[in-house]
């Protein structure tokens, strides 16, 4: 995996490129985070954007699990994958 920082707004903006290097003719792709804190609660939105065939976009579907992992290390301190609390 190979792509490059867009912009970086702290702590509210992440913008990156992904592009597969081992997939021949895989599109760059674009991918948006938004941080926002309501009520002492951070909310994240993302956005992949630029996955033109259904192959690209078949590859990238691990988003919600990588989401899942994120809020649960957030909020116990899991690290992902092995239910164990982070150092």
């Amino acid at each position: 995996m190979v792509g490059e920082y867009r912009e970086i707004l702290r702590p509210r903006l992440l913008v990156f490129t992904r592009l597969r290097g081992w997939q021949e003719n895989a599109p760059e792709s674009l991918v948006r985070v938004d941080l926002e804190e309501k009520g002492g609660v951070a909310l994240v939105r993302l956005t992949h954007s630029g996955l033109t065939t259904e192959i690209s976009r078949a590859s990238h579907r691990g988003w919600p699990q990588i989401l899942g992992w994120l809020q649960k290390y957030v909020e116990n301190g899991v690290k992902a994958g092995d239910g164990t609390a982070a150092v």
